[in-house]
């Protein structure tokens, strides 16, 4: 297990830990909101699987695709669905001790998203940033879980209060939708592509290319992003007197260097 597989597996067992303890602690505390904030962060687990199966499978695993795809939909639903359970139970007061629960998980997932962040920025990879950026909607779900509780503890003195925890329930249904959106629109997104047209993304590649003396021209150069990876494929002409060992040592070593330069990127060289 590598470092970066190792720091998405830690967050995936943390994040494992802090959804069952806000699931059991909801239903004991009988507290809707807190259920759902474990969900969310169910999601958040999500998107680690999505993650990891990004890295150690084949962009063109049609399988990991359906599958990432269905936990998506999973998610959306869960959260849809949330929303209509949270309306339809009516008024019930959560337990007191539940704040302690709640503010136990908002430190734990803030200092879990400060360790993406922080392994994200050493290992220089987008994921893990991405990821806890991501993380951070769980820290401001729990908050305001965290709020909601607060007020539904003094519903005696102010009757409107009472109805804070199906209110803030149905706010973070709204962050699980939207897990469940990001996860569908990255498969769909990983599957089939995007064309990228940033010219000065293709034309400092196209540079870095050119800035070999043995390098005539560049017939074609593409550009496609699928998920957190780039595909790039680039059609050259190179000197007529190199031999053929010597053009495909080039073409070796300008991909390596272009690997190098653009982290997450799959770069196909063809001589023409």
């Amino acid at each position: 297990m590598n470092k970066l597989t190792y720091t998405m597996f830690t967050s995936f067992m943390g994040n494992t830990f802090l959804s069952i303890v806000k699931i059991v602690s909801g239903f004991l505390g009988r507290s809707i909101s807190l259920i759902v904030d474990g969900v969310h962060t169910f999601s958040d687990q999500t998107l680690e699987l999505v993650s990891i199966s990004n890295i150690r499978l084949k962009k063109t695993d049609k399988f990991k695709h359906f599958l990432n795809f269905f936990l998506g939909i999973i998610i959306l639903g869960l959260g849809l669905s949330f929303i209509h359970i949270s309306i339809s139970r009516g008024v019930i007061i959560p337990r007191i001790r539940l704040l302690a629960v709640s503010l136990f998980t908002i430190v734990f997932k803030y200092a879990l998203s400060k360790y993406l962040m922080e392994k994200g920025r050493l290992y220089d990879n987008s994921i893990l940033v991405n990821d806890a950026k991501q993380s951070n909607n769980d820290v401001i779900s729990s908050v305001i879980v965290f709020i909601g509780l607060i007020l539904t503890s003094l519903s005696d003195k102010f009757e409107y209060f009472k109805y804070a925890d199906m209110v803030t329930s149905i706010i973070v249904s709204m962050f699980v939708i939207y897990t469940g959106f990001i996860i569908i629109s990255r498969e769909l997104t990983d599957l089939y592509g995007v064309k990228i047209e940033n010219s000065e993304y293709i034309d400092g590649i196209r540079t870095f290319i050119l800035s070999n003396r043995s390098v005539l021209d560049i017939k074609d150069i593409n550009v496609n992003k699928y998920g957190p990876y780039y595909e790039i494929r680039a059609d050259i002409v190179l000197d007529n007197n190199l031999t053929l060992k010597i053009a495909n040592e080039i073409v070796k070593y300008l991909e390596y260097m272009i690997r190098k330069q653009y982290k997450d990127v799959i770069i196909m060289i063809n001589i023409v």
